[in-house]
Parts: C-alpha cells; structure tokens; sequence
C-alpha cells in the first residue's frame, strides 16, 4: 500500500527544491562571461593604448592652434577614438567623394592614410583665400587648386604629428599621392588590422571627423620595442628635444642676483661698539685687485667696479672656474 505524505512532509520537499532553484540562480549570476570577438582581437594593450592617445592629444592641442591662426576663428580639436579594425571595414566606412592623402613615413619604412571630408577641405580652402566660411551643403571631390592649397595645411599636420610621435620614436612624414574614391587607396591587405585614429574638428558649432589609419604592424613596430616598452613601465628617463628646448627657455627667463663683495676686515667686539658717523674701516683687499662677482651666491666672475651713467657698474675681467658660495 503506497505511502501518503503529511503535509509537513510536503513542505519540506518544496523547500528543498525551491532552495535548490535558488542556489543554482546565485551561481549562474556569480559567473561572468567575457565577449571576445576572434575577428578583432585586442592586439594593443591598455597601457600602449595611453601611449597613443597621449601623442594624438598633443597633436589635436598644436594643430588647432596652427588652424586657429590660420582661419582667423576658435578652432577645436579633439581625440574621439582609437580602434582597431580590419583596413577592408576601414575603406568601406568612408563614403565618396572624400578627401584621402596617403602618406610616406621613413622610419620604419610604411605608409598611413589621413582621411578628412570634402566639407572640411572646402570651409578652409575658402577662409583661406578670406572668405566668410559658410557651411558647406554640398559634398563634392575637391578641384585641383583647392587640392593645391590643401597641401601646406596637410603638410604642417604631417609635421606636428611627427613632433607628437617624438615621444617615442622620430621619423619624416610626406604626402605621397591624393586620393578621392577610397577603392584605389590599398596600402596593407584588406584582412590586415589597422590602428584607426579618430579627431572631431569643431569650427563655430559645425563638427567634422579627420581620421589616421596606420597599419598595425608599424604601429606595433614601435610601440613593441624595448626601448618604448621601458618608456611605458619606468616613465621617460630623458628628456626629448623638445622639453629640453621648452626647459632651457624658462630658465633662461629666470631672475638671478649679483652680488660684488668690495672686501672685508677683522676688528674686534669694542671697536665694533665704538663705530661712530665718520668712522673709515680699513679693508683687507687692495684697490688693484680684482672683485669677486657672486651669482645667487656663488663666486662666478671677477671684475672692476665703475661708474656707468650715474650708476656703480662691474666689468667682467675674468671667469671663476669652480667658484665657493658667498656665505
């Protein structure tokens, strides 16, 4: 005869199952899953990722200044992304007409393509030439003149971005060709990742894209070498051209105090106490030597004073190598 269940008994095993349900949901939610995508692999890290948007910061700050001047009007510029994609997504992102230049870099030995639009290339062309700059409706390719102007900008973008680039590495940047329709520019395979670079130019409210599409394999070329790598982990040990530059100007603009010591002499605490209005002090110095002339306290040069327009003046007759402090 089959058992009947009391109905604590019933009780207890619904609340088995329902704390069964409930422990199983508590797992399922502790277990995170992580998307990785096989056909875009992060193939930069999160610190060489820093490393880049640190030189592309410093190239939009320098060329909207450059642009700024050049327009007459408050240009902004600023870093949107960094992506890696394959170069085929690249070239089927850009729509034609557009403006393409494809750039040669010496070292390593690559090329890069530096996209901007139509819009951007006519608004500057014609405030250029002192135009009012109106807002650009129509997109159509660039003629050849405006192809002509163009390229004094593009070449002072190519040099601010190898100053960027100083940070790391240094080479020279040119234009090697012009190129509307995106389907002739093929500077890696399609299947190739690239290192696409991503700015907003902002002139009077109206936002443009201008964006660097380097290989990967360049970029990896530097960003992967030891020398770089140490850059990234210790910090820069050295300065570069530039800093010590910018280093050197404000030192040079820098305040010093000279000091001309006449002499000096010994004389005890009671004559010391005796000095009256009138009195002289004989110094040990004679009056055919040479001064010592103190730099913020450090024996430097040594000369003879004078008078120069109704002002004591000193003339530089000799260098003190190894100088003492003046105490």
């Amino acid at each position: 005869m089959a058992k009947i269940l009391s109905q604590e008994e019933i009780d207890a095993l619904l609340s088995s199952v329902s704390e069964s349900t409930v422990t199983n949901t508590e797992q399922a939610q502790k277990q995170k899953v992580t998307v990785y995508d096989f056909k875009h692999p992060n193939l930069i890290s999160k610190e060489q990722m820093r490393l880049l948007e640190a030189i592309h910061e410093n190239l939009c700050r320098n060329f909207s200044v450059f642009l700024s001047a050049q327009l007459r009007m408050i240009v902004e510029m600023n870093l949107l992304a960094i992506d890696q994609i394959m170069y085929s997504e690249f070239v089927m992102s850009i729509a034609p007409p557009s403006c393409l230049y494809v750039c040669n870099v010496d070292t390593p030995a690559s090329h890069f393509v530096l996209e901007l639009s139509p819009q951007l290339a006519i608004f500057v062309v014609e405030r250029l030439f002192g135009g009012p700059g109106s807002p650009v409706t129509n997109i159509r390719p660039i003629s050849v003149i405006e192809q002509k102007v163009m390229t004094r900008v593009i070449n002072k973008f190519l040099e601010e971005l190898a100053k960027s680039w100083e940070l790391v590495t240094q080479f020279k940047a040119d234009i090697q060709r012009y190129e509307s329709n995106p389907e002739f520019v093929q500077i890696v395979p399609s299947s190739e990742p690239v290192v696409v670079v991503s700015m907003e130019v902002k002139i009077h409210g109206h936002a443009t894209l201008l964006n660097i599409s380097y290989p990967y394999m360049w970029v990896s070329s530097i960003i992967s070498s030891p020398e770089v790598q140490e850059k990234i982990l210790y910090g820069s040990t050295e300065a570069t051209e530039n800093e010590q530059k910018i280093i050197q100007e404000s030192l040079m603009q820098t305040p010093t105090v000279i000091n001309v010591r006449l002499g000096k002499s010994r004389i005890s605490i009671k004559d010391f106490l005796d000095l009256q209005v009138g009195d002289v002090i004989q110094l040990e110095d004679r009056t055919d030597k040479l001064l010592p002339v103190y730099i913020n306290n450090k024996h430097a040069f040594n000369g003879v004073v004078g008078l120069r327009k109704n002002h004591y003046a000193v003339r530089i007759e000799s260098i003190e190598e190894g100088g003492e402090k003046n105490e």
